[in-house]
């Protein structure tokens, strides 16, 4: 009897030990319309941290320059976080489509070992013919070598009526690897459109996380598609949520994820905020989906899901009177002077005056 008290005391320690826990530590921010290289650096939706330098992407479409992504000295000294631009790089090379220049709406960024770069972008929807959603690989400067493969299931149709594939403005917002890049993961921000179910609001959409492995000379292959649901939206006192959805993802491990979800919650016709949380998730007893072209058609398990911190509810003390902003951007950050990782975490500021590019940092234990 002893032994067995033993052996679950242990097992409980071991259990509590393992979960991950996330600690504020500091942040920083970006003024809105700051200068860079005569570039405006804005609509930061995707960050890496390698080779001590932090990596980010713009989302910018066009409006404030071509697609780029920045590279930023990153220092954090106890709770003093700061970020200082170094270089720019453009994107550059992407085929056209059907002899049209394709647009591109930037969203997911990977660094791979070799110096090579993973992108995805939302494409658009409003575009005639509809430009399509892209996972692509370009060289360490921007240019464009290859795409990724993408089902059918995820393109929407070139032109008419949409039946299936990314809703509009709402596609591949995440990007994440693992293992020096050997496993890459993605995942839309929204259902697709043959995927969202009737009540999405009270009960929560079902996306897709899709797994690439890299297979040499083949390249990257997608290997299984998990299901994961997005949380229902969530009123409150402050105001009426009116939209949710994945804003990125960061690998733990093979089979664990954090996953970063985003909504806005309106408050008046002009007023409004943003609803950000990050979840502990594990893939290891999800279905594969990958043969269903609509998710209805089957019978599935999701991943399972772990909330770690809610930035309206949890950061009241850590950050007061501070709205919470666009957060889009998850990395793994430098080892802290005490030996925990770092998470950052960091918002797009839309190239708004209302909003700011600001970074937090956390220290990390568990898992």
């Amino acid at each position: 009897m002893a032994k067995q008290i033993l052996f679950l005391s242990t097992l409980l320690m071991t259990s509590v030990a393992s979960a991950m826990t996330l600690q504020y530590l500091g942040e920083t921010f970006l003024k809105t319309g700051m200068q860079f290289k005569s570039t405006n650096v804005g609509g930061l939706s995707a960050i890496v941290w390698t080779d001590n330098t932090l990596y980010s992407l713009s989302d910018d479409k066009g409006k404030a320059g071509e697609p780029r992504f920045y590279e930023f000295d990153l220092t954090i000294d106890k709770k003093t976080v700061g970020i200082t631009p170094r270089a720019v790089h453009f994107i550059t090379g992407i085929p056209d489509q059907a002899g049209k220049k394709q647009g591109l709406d930037p969203e997911g960024f990977v660094k791979l070992p070799g110096g090579d770069i993973l992108i995805s972008s939302e494409g658009n929807n409003d575009s005639k013919p509809r430009e399509m959603p892209r996972i692509f690989r370009a060289g360490p400067s921007g240019a464009w070598k290859s795409d990724l493969p993408l089902a059918d299931k995820y393109l929407p149709e070139a032109t008419g009526q949409q039946k299936k594939g990314i809703q509009g403005n709402a596609a591949f917002e995440s990007l994440t690897s693992f293992d020096g890049g050997r496993i890459v993961f993605a995942t839309t921000e929204s259902a697709l459109q043959q995927d969202v179910i009737a009540d999405h609001e009270a009960e929560g959409d079902w996306i897709r996380i899709i797994k690439y492995e890299n297979k040499n000379q083949a390249g990257y292959q997608a290997v299984a598609e998990y299901p994961y649901r997005i949380e229902a939206f969530r009123d409150a006192q402050t105001g009426k949520e009116l939209f949710r959805g994945v804003s990125e993802i960061l690998a733990i491990s093979e089979t664990k994820l954090l996953v970063l979800e985003r909504g806005v919650r309106i408050f008046s016709k002009t007023v409004w905020s943003n609803t950000v949380a990050i979840y502990l998730v594990d893939l290891a007893k999800a279905s594969d989906v990958s043969g269903l072209q609509k998710l209805a058609d089957g019978k599935f398990t999701g991943a399972t899901k772990t909330k770690l911190l809610d930035f309206e509810l949890d950061l009241t003390k850590e950050r007061p009177g501070k709205a919470v902003q666009n957060f889009e951007a998850l990395a793994w950050g430098p080892v802290l002077a005490d030996g925990r990782k770092s998470l950052l975490v960091m918002a797009d500021n839309n190239f708004s005056k209302k909003e700011i590019t600001e970074l937090l940092v956390f220290a990390v234990e568990g898992e």
